[in-house]
Order: structure tokens, then sequence, then C-alpha cells
């Protein structure tokens, strides 16, 4: 039986150009930084990390000068990682697998607090880190984890019920994750494959500096339609708050 668990592990506000390009500077955009819990039968599972966790108290030194001059730091006490999994009584060296959609800050800040999980990431999107002059920040993924490099589409536990999807175009080795969570009912996590349902609607490609190849970001927009209005599942977008506030969050299960 497949839990599933939506954790907010983090909250930013910016202008809201960096979402909607088109839109007049000046107004402010407050989102939340979600991470997922998925119990299987084979695996404690967790769907990206979240915000650094010490960041709050040393925004420049954790997140770099850019990062920290772009974002402000939003997030109430509790909406971490570890206070997260505390609420369902988990603690992180009970997590067994960590999948990141992606190594930006948001996603995977917190990765250092489980060297006990085996980690399963794009090869693509670790070739981007290792190459010379990556834009990756090496304190979030260069350690000595038990990497599980995949190339492309990955059954985690070869059951269907967690299935990698690749969806680049934020990134070069962007994943999302498709979760079985009943008979008949599949979420699809897109994380930063698309941030908003609106991003979708409107085919809205983000800031230049928020699209590694805006054209695949586009046919990956497709991709996850056809998922949406093909086969019938639910996309998670990654930072939609109006979406968000609608959703049962953990200690709750999603369904």
């Amino acid at each position: 039986m497949i839990k599933i668990y939506a954790m907010c592990c983090g909250r930013l506000e910016f202008d809201r150009t960096l979402f909607f390009p088109d839109e007049a500077p000046g107004a402010r955009l407050n989102i939340q930084v979600p991470s997922f819990l998925i119990r299987h039968d084979k695996g404690t599972v967790l769907f990206d990390t979240g915000v650094d966790c010490h960041a709050q108290q040393d925004p420049v030194a954790r997140l770099g000068k850019r990062i920290a001059s772009a974002f402000a730091l939003r997030a109430a006490p509790d909406e971490n990682v570890i206070d997260q999994l505390a609420t369902v009584g988990l603690k992180p060296d009970d997590v067994t697998h960590v999948i990141n959609s992606h190594f930006h800050f948001d996603h995977c800040g917190c990765n250092a607090l489980f060297p006990r999980a085996t980690f399963i990431v794009q090869r693509a999107e670790m070739d981007l880190a290792r190459a010379p002059k990556s834009p990756y920040n090496r304190a979030y993924w260069d350690h000595p984890f038990d990497y599980r490099v995949v190339d492309g589409e990955h059954d985690v536990f070869a059951d269907g019920a967690l299935v990698l999807i690749p969806t680049p175009g934020h990134t070069a080795g962007h994943q999302s994750l498709r979760v079985r969570a009943a008979p008949g009912v599949d979420f699809v996590l897109t994380a930063d494959a698309c941030y908003t349902s609106a991003h979708l609607e409107r085919e809205i490609v983000p800031h230049a500096g928020a699209a590694w190849n805006a054209q695949m970001m586009i046919e990956t927009f497709g991709r996850l339609r056809a998922l949406q209005e093909r086969e019938g599942c639910r996309l998670i977008f990654g930072h939609d708050p109006d979406q968000w506030a609608t959703m049962r969050h953990a200690p709750q299960p999603m369904i």
C-alpha cells in the first residue's frame, strides 16, 4: 500500500517576473517549497529535500549572494524537512531513497541529512553538476552518497508504483515522479518541470535564468498535458500556491 504526504520544506518570496516574465516588475510572489514523502512496502522515499535548513540563519553563506539577493526566505520554524518528517513519526535515517528532481538549491538543499539513503538522479543532471563551471552548488550534491544514476524513465521498485519520468527543459536532467497512490489514482509530481497550472495552460516559459532550454520545456509541458488528459493523472505542480492551499498536508496523507 502506498501513502504519500505533501510537506512544506521552505518558503520563498521574490519578484513575480521570475515566474511570469511578461508581467510588470514590482509585485511579489510567495511560494511553498514542497517535498513529498512516499511510504512503499520496499522503502521510504523522499522526493526532493527542500531548502537548506540552516539558510535562514545566514542566507549568503548558505545560498550564495546571487540567490540570497533574489529570494527572501519566509518559512515558518517547522517548515523544514526534519520537522516535517517528524510529523509522521520519522527521522532522516528512516528515509531509504531520495529522488532529486534536479540540483537547484530549493530541491536538494537538505541532501546531506540523508547519508544512508540511495539517491536517484538522471545522468544528464549529474553530468551537468560535474561539468566545468557547473551552475550547481557542490555543497548540496557532491557527497559520497549511494547514487543510482539513471537514464530516462525508471521504475523505482519495478512494480509500477513509482516511475521516474524525464522532464527536461528547466534543467538538462530534470525528472518528475509518477506515483500510483491507489487503483485508478495516479499523481505526477512535476517539480520545476511546471511551476503552476497557469504555466501549463498558457505555456509560460519562466525567466531565462530558470529555463535551461525553453523549447524542451514547452515539449515537456506537452508530455505533462498528455499524462493529465489521456491517462487521467493528477498533476501536482512544483510551486503553485493556489493548488497547495487545496491539498492535504502532512501529517495527513494526500488521499
